[in-house]
């Protein structure tokens, strides 16, 4: 394979020619359910169009290489590694070659077709794959993906969903359009390119690859994209994505503490983590506790599922991390207390790291890696998230802050979750104040309090190794004061131009006078039940325009007749008279003030200026005292 003049390749082609593999700087495979589903559903729905048709189902990027081992030519995968994995996963299962191998021509694939670099276990379970007897044996697989595709690959095949036909499609009929590299290519630019044309490299996987260059050593790469890798996945505590065999020098003996490893040791444990049994001596084995899941590698089915949905993304969180670095290390100019420089926006994300990194050597780079686990410990374990397993709202508001410890002894240990101040009124005040930030704040970028927050995390545990509560509610709250101040400047009766994080802060107010102060809330008013929910639209609680009696526009738009609400509910409430929309609308889930507002009308059994002043003269009170 000498051409570099792009190629069609039937799949068939693809597995049998060639050796290929995936490199370091390269995620891990990653392809879920829906994406595998999605596939062989397409695969189907193309042979039943068409036959004996072509089907194209996307690129194989590659770029030529030496094994180091037997310096025999190897194809670096710069673009569709997921695919060809998946395609492979497919072939080799055991079950697709028992049931299908008198109705397909199945052809005979090397198992070492994909290896893996610096990931030794992901290589060896696709070459378990192939060599497998019977689907049981897959049940012992390092990779969690892997594992997971190869189950189900098998039961796509059980359920009827995966077919002789579908394979034998998929062998002469689905095909790729192959390019192979020229020799001499600039794959960061390459990857600038991929990137810029939506393709699956994406910003921050350049990011890694570019980090990995200024590392000097083999052994120092495998450990930077190995802490890379666990720190990728948010929808998991850092501690779950961890291998077993490496957490508590990682985490203490409890799983729970950051430990003050370096890079070095950091590279030591992960290491010793993915050593193979078959490198142990027997006594070594018998002597384990546990014999063998400890040291496996895996992370293995008790831990943690998926259940996280994180406030923010990795490359965002990336610059959080580059935003500490920076006002740690003092490098690129920045101001020492904040490391303002780097803007928390990641459509510049390969930039700013350029820029940071720029005439930086390895020392730097090792000394991220370990600020980015750190940090991905802070955020894990004291930051806001959403939880699938406690709630199942459809509104994304069920809120947890959830530390991450070690319960069980031998081979059942695991992760596992608890509220992370425990079961005290200051947990509730940390949820309740990073919520009313992230109701208003819900973009992914620039989310300037969760650098607050996270500022604070480190400041507090490199000091001690412990969080105060106190300490991060006094941060918290006079962060929240001065940014209500300013937004208090910016006018309160100004109807729809009101900033939404005023009455957001104000609901804070509420909640903590009535929960956590012990004031008898007026009837109607639920604060016990109340949550921050996304209400991003100001509404009138008296109309502008009803169908009768309007209010001059000055008394309508003051502060004291305004709240937020969902989008959908303030169309259909907009010209509703007050008495209507608490007749048809008050529940527990709406804002506090909205329900101060009821309260209040019924009480007079009317909303008028008189109701809207009073009432405003109290919520502004309620924010002046804060403030001062």
């Amino acid at each position: 394979m000498t051409t570099t003049v792009p190629a069609i390749l039937s799949v068939r082609d693809a597995v049998s020619a060639a050796r290929y593999r995936v490199p370091i700087y390269q995620r891990a495979y990653a392809w879920t359910a829906d994406e595998i589903e999605t596939l062989v559903s397409d695969i189907r729905d193309a042979r039943n169009a068409d036959p004996t048709g072509r089907y194209f189902v996307g690129a194989l990027v590659l770029h030529t290489e030496r094994d180091p081992d037997d310096h025999t030519e190897l194809l670096d995968i710069v673009d569709g590694q997921q695919r060809l994995t998946t395609i492979t996963i497919m072939l080799t299962h055991p079950t697709v070659r028992q049931r299908f191998a008198d109705a397909v021509d199945l052809p005979t694939i090397d198992p070492r077709l994909i290896g893996f670099e610096g990931r030794p276990a992901a290589s060896r379970d696709l070459a378990r794959i192939a060599g497998a007897r019977n689907a049981d044996e897959l049940e012992r697989l390092d990779d969690d993906g892997i594992r997971a595709a190869a189950r189900l690959v098998g039961a796509l095949v059980d359920r009827g969903e995966l077919e002789a036909a579908d394979i034998a499609h998929l062998l002469d009929h689905v095909q790729l359009v192959r390019t192979l590299l020229p020799a001499r290519t600039d794959l960061n630019h390459y990857f600038e390119i991929m990137n810029s044309r939506g393709e699956q490299l994406e910003k921050h996987e350049i990011v890694k690859a570019r980090l990995m260059e200024r590392l000097d050593t083999d052994t120092d790469r495998r450990t930077f994209a190995a802490l890379w890798d666990i720190c990728s996945d948010l929808t998991k505590h850092v501690q779950a994505l961890t291998p077993k065999a490496a957490r508590t020098a990682l985490y203490g003996e409890t799983w729970n503490r950051r430990t003050a490893a370096g890079f070095a040791q950091l590279g030591e444990a992960l290491d010793a983590a993915r050593e193979p049994a078959a490198a142990r001596s027997i006594l070594g084995l018998l002597a384990a506790d546990p014999p063998s899941a400890a040291r496996t590698g895996a992370t293995d089915d008790d831990d943690e599922t998926p259940r996280y949905g994180a406030i923010i993304d990795f490359p965002n969180f990336l610059l959080h991390a580059l935003r500490l670095h920076v006002s740690v290390s003092g490098v690129s100019g920045a101001r020492e207390a904040d490391g303002d420089e780097v803007s928390l926006d990641d459509k510049t994300l390969v930039e700013q790291f350029e820029r940071v990194f720029d005439g930086r050597g390895p020392e730097a780079v090792k000394r991220f890696a370990e600020e980015l686990l750190e940090t991905r410990f802070l955020f894990d374990n004291y930051v806001i998230r959403t939880d699938s397993v406690r709630d199942s709202t459809n509104d994304d508001s069920n809120w947890v802050i959830h530390r991450a410890h070690k319960v069980g002894e031998g081979r059942t240990q695991k992760v596992s979750p608890l509220t992370a101040f425990g079961d005290t009124v200051e947990h509730q005040r940390v949820l309740m104040l990073q919520a009313m930030y992230q109701v208003v704040d819900s973009r992914r970028a620039y989310k300037e309090f969760l650098h607050v927050i996270l500022r604070e995390l480190r400041q507090q545990w490199r000091a001690s190794t412990e969080i105060d509560a106190q300490v991060l509610i006094a941060t918290l709250e006079d962060a929240a004061a001065q940014r209500a101040a300013r937004a208090v400047e910016s006018g309160v009766d100004t109807g729809t131009a009101v900033q939404h994080f005023l009455f957001s802060y104000l609901d804070y107010l509420l909640w903590k006078q009535y929960v956590i102060d012990g004031e008898l809330a007026p009837e109607g008013v639920k604060p016990a039940e109340f949550r921050f929910q996304y209400r991003k639209s100001v509404e009138h609680f008296y109309p502008v325009q009803p169908d009768r009696d309007p209010l001059p526009s000055d008394i309508v738009n003051r502060f004291g007749n305004l709240c937020l609400m969902g989008r959908d509910e303030n169309a259909r409430r907009s010209n509703l008279m007050p008495t209507a929309k608490i007749r048809q609308y008050l529940s527990g889930d709406q804002s506090l003030k909205f329900q101060l507002m009821a309260s209040d009308a019924t009480a007079a059994d009317e909303w008028g200026e008189a109701q809207i002043e009073r009432h405003g003269r109290l919520m502004l009170d309620l924010i002046g005292r804060s403030l001062r």
